[in-house]
């Protein structure tokens, strides 16, 4: 089933983007009107399943017909018994509008609604998958920012959501991202430890890192 967001749920906290785009007196009018169209179109969107662990090794885990080549995956699914493959967009309306603006100041500020509007569906997500499947604490795996599985576990997370993943207007470039370009996916699973992707990154002055990096025995 595919989750969307009513009008009601689209918090979107619109003084804290004038501040952080730092809008003018001078274009606050014309912000206002993009503001008030994007949250007129806007439709995020979600889809999350419960698919069963089916093998597990030390390099890989399989969940139902989908092996992922992942020892970190491994590592932390090894007593869950379960997996939660998810996908999550800003929805494919606000990111239709954005692209049929060729004015790079007003893209800018589309791109940043989106972002905020992404991060409320994720919100939403999470507490509808720990609510539905009885999950307290979680965390997730994800193509391409987990460092063993490589941005092309796009196309594995994908089959394992089946056709309803058209229903969420996402799509897959041939290069394994995906459109709308503000659109999340990964797999949740039940945890005691606190994992975070970064923990395993050894990329510098990211200014999203969450956790410190810890060295492992292949380092």
């Amino acid at each position: 089933m595919v989750f969307k967001l009513s009008k009601d749920e689209l918090t979107v906290d619109k003084e804290a983007i004038i501040q952080k785009l730092r809008i003018s007196e001078d274009d606050m009018d014309e912000f206002n009107e993009i503001f008030e169209k994007c949250m007129s179109i806007a439709c995020p969107k979600y889809l999350f399943a419960k698919k069963e662990i089916t093998a597990i090794d030390d390099n890989s885990v399989q969940i139902e017909e989908i092996t992922i080549k992942s020892k970190i995956a491994s590592k932390n699914m090894r007593n869950t018994g379960y997996a939660y493959p998810y996908v999550v967009t800003c929805g494919h309306e606000i990111y239709e509008y954005a692209h049929s603006i060729s004015d790079p100041f007003v893209s800018y500020w589309i791109d940043h609604i989106m972002e905020q509007l992404l991060y409320i569906a994720i919100k939403h997500m999470n507490h509808d998958m720990k609510s539905i499947y009885n999950l307290t604490k979680t965390a997730s795996v994800n193509p391409g920012s987990t460092v063993d599985w490589p941005i092309s576990g796009q196309a594995q997370l994908f089959s394992m959501l089946e056709d309803e993943i058209k229903d969420t207007g996402i799509t897959l470039t041939p290069s394994f991202l995906m459109l709308p370009n503000k659109s999340a996916s990964g797999v949740v699973f039940a945890t005691e430890e606190d994992y975070m992707n970064c923990q395993y990154c050894k990329r510098k002055n990211c200014p999203n890192r969450r956790k410190e990096y810890i060295q492992t025995a292949d380092d």
